[in-house]
C-alpha cells in the first residue's frame, strides 16, 4: 500500500513481545527508507519526514508512533482478516490492482501461484 502495511503474525511462546517486535521492525524499516531516499536524491520526501532534533537525536519521523494489533481467535476471523488484506489493493481508493493477485507486494500472489514477490509462510489456521 502507498502509506500502511498489514501483516498477519503468528505470536507463539518463543517469540519477542509483540510491541518490541514492531518497533524494531519500524526502526529497521526506517532506517532503509531514510537510506534509499538519500541515495536516491528524493531530498523533498526527506523534507516531509524531517522533524525537529529530540532526546534520542532522530532525524527523521517515518512511521507514526502506534500500531494497532488485534488477536485472531477463529478460522473465520482469520479467513476475515486475510481476505480484506488481500483485497485491500483493489479498492477504488487506491487501485492499484484489478484483481489481488495483481497486486505485485500481495501475500494474495503466494496462495494463489504459491509465490510472490515476497517468501511468507502460508497460514493455516
Amino acid at each position: 500500500m502507498p502509506n500502511h502495511i498489514h501483516i498477519l503474525i503468528y505470536i507463539s511462546d518463543k517469540s519477542p513481545d509483540l510491541s518490541k517486535l514492531i518497533q524494531n521492525a519500524k526502526r529497521f524499516m526506517a532506517y532503509a527508507i531514510v537510506s534509499y531516499l538519500k541515495t536516491d536524491k528524493r531530498v523533498s520526501l526527506l523534507k516531509k519526514f524531517k522533524i525537529n532534533p529530540n532526546p534520542k537525536n532522530a532525524k527523521y519521523k517515518i512511521f507514526k508512533s502506534r500500531y494497532d494489533s488485534l488477536l485472531i481467535q477463529t478460522q473465520k476471523m482469520f479467513l476475515q482478516k486475510l481476505n480484506y488484506i488481500h483485497n485491500n489493493p483493489c479498492q477504488p481508493k487506491w487501485n492499484l490492482a484489478n484483481k489481488p493477485e495483481g497486486y505485485k507486494y500481495s501475500s494474495a500472489r503466494n496462495y494463489i501461484f504459491g509465490n510472490g514477490y515476497y517468501e511468507i509462510n502460508i497460514i493455516d489456521f
